[in-house]
């Protein structure tokens, strides 16, 4: 009988001893098997995507950090289209050397950022929380389905988030403000819509935790220099004409081709119909709350920071189109520091009503599993994570219909990443940017195929050499298709 007991509380005590990194690995293998089910079809491929995928096969097969247009002919100037920066497109490009090119190596890639993030969580949080409270921010983080929205797809969120984190370490662990802010310029120019946001919220952070300010500034500031220059040497083709720095501006103060005033208002109207902007509001409301009662000084600049850099982010958010993907960092700021933030709040009410006698560590773990639980069942449910395979399917069409043949893609930049782009001609319009490319339509010898989506401004545009000269395939896969009949001289 004392034998059979043995082994059983050996299990319990090693289960018991381990339950952080046996969390922490059930998460990783989740989000693996969880990922590679639907790797290339959900979400869908799209247009920022598209151009990041774009970016690093120009990078690789002709050193080019820009996307590729026609044949041996790259979008000008590259700096406008780089939504997601050269951290990310040249390591995808050497990923592409190594593994080959192609969406699925793409996807895959995104996959190891974002396992390196997830061990960034919950290291960091073990570091500056509790085991417990670090296996929070990790369920919270991996059962948040917008993770996964932006994660898997080739955009700079969740490397920059990354790079956010790892500068996090190096500043509350280390205090090595150098080597934090090396670690920030990089999350900045890897997406500088969104990161791009830090540096203010640094500049006030340190203003509250005033201590040595201007020293800590200058060191954060020399560290995040040599990225910022890099991106100027790789990117800025005339980096001392005042006229390209004016271009740029303009570009950043409205990259969406919309009123930005009503965008302001359409958004503030809409802010009660938006579940994500209620939940994340809520929580925003109770950091601010923890952070006035927050004793622990080494985390002060990680909540003051959170809080900034999510009035920031929801400022931007309010000036676009209605993007919730601008608020997508300070989301996952928020479910990395949630667990310390409920933990304190707990603590706090537990002082004020003493009667009670659940232990603070129960009661916190069991709001956090409730939410965790919530984010797992509204991931599987509700959540509108966009699925499609088209793409996928019309480029094998045209490979297997048209092999050889020069190609026109009409606003069809996510089709032209499947392609060989040598003989590809390629025309889109991206929200902020000018027209990209020659209509393949209006050419002195237009392609022998045009693929288009249906009615855009191209295929009208071109409409009467489309009426003449082709002969139309309608729908395949979402897509109209003309092939040429007549060979113009």
């Amino acid at each position: 009988m004392l034998e059979e007991q043995i082994p059983r509380k050996t299990v319990r005590q090693f289960f018991s001893e381990h339950v952080s990194i046996i969390v922490f690995l059930a998460t990783i293998i989740f989000v693996i098997i969880f990922s590679v089910s639907t790797l290339v079809t959900k979400p869908r491929l799209w247009i920022d995507e598209a151009i990041s995928i774009s970016i690093a096969r120009s990078f690789l097969t002709h050193g080019v950090l820009s996307p590729q247009i026609s044949p041996n002919t790259f979008f000008e100037p590259p700096a406008f289209i780089q939504s997601t920066g050269y951290p990310v497109t040249i390591s995808l490009a050497g990923f592409f050397k190594i593994f080959g090119y192609g969406i699925y190596q793409a996807r895959t890639f995104m996959v190891l950022w974002i396992l390196i993030l997830l061990s960034a969580v919950f290291f960091l949080a073990k570091k500056l929380f509790s085991k417990e409270q670090a296996w929070g921010s990790l369920l919270l983080i991996a059962s948040f389905a917008s993770f996964y929205g932006s994660g898997r797809t080739v955009v700079g969120e969740i490397p920059g988030f990354a790079f956010l984190l790892a500068g996090f370490y190096f500043l509350l662990e280390k205090q090595k403000y150098f080597v934090a802010g090396l670690l920030w310029g990089l999350a900045v120019v890897a997406k500088p819509s969104v990161f791009g946001l830090i540096i203010p919220a640094i500049v006030v952070t340190f203003l509250f935790e005033w201590r040595g300010f201007f020293r800590k500034i200058l060191m954060l500031g020399l560290g995040m220099i040599p990225a910022g220059l890099l991106w100027i040497l790789i990117l800025i083709p005339k980096p001392f004409t005042s006229e390209t720095w004016i271009g740029l501006s303009n570009f950043y103060k409205n990259p969406f081709s919309s009123s930005i005033s009503e965008n302001v208002a359409n958004n503030l109207a809409g802010f009660f119909h938006s579940s994500t902007l209620i939940y994340f509001g809520l929580f925003f409301l109770l950091i601010v709350g923890a952070r006035i009662i927050l004793k622990e000084e080494k985390l002060k600049p990680l909540f003051t920071f959170t809080l900034i850099y999510s009035v920031l982010a929801f400022i931007y958010y309010l000036r676009s189109p209605g993007w919730l993907r601008y608020i997508l960092i300070a989301e996952l700021l928020i479910l990395f520091i949630l667990p310390k933030a409920i933990a304190l709040a707990v603590s706090y009410f537990k002082e004020k009503f003493q009667k009670i006698s659940i232990s603070e560590k129960l009661i916190t773990s069991s709001i956090l599993g409730i939410l965790i639980v919530f984010q797992f069942v509204q991931m599987f449910t509700v959540a509108q994570v966009f699925f499609g395979d088209d793409d996928l399917k019309m480029a094998q069409y045209i490979e297997e219909k048209f092999p050889g043949e020069t190609i026109g893609l009409l606003n069809a930049l996510e089709l032209s990443v499947l392609l060989d782009p040598s003989y590809s001609y390629l025309t889109f319009y991206n929200a902020g940017l000018p027209i990209v490319g020659e209509n393949p339509v209006l050419m002195k010898v237009p392609p022998e195929v045009i693929v288009t989506d249906p009615n855009n401004q191209f295929a009208k545009a071109g409409e009467k050499v489309l009426r003449e000269q082709y002969v139309e395939i309608p729908a395949v896969h979402g897509y109209s298709v003309y092939t040429r009949t007549k060979v113009t001289k």
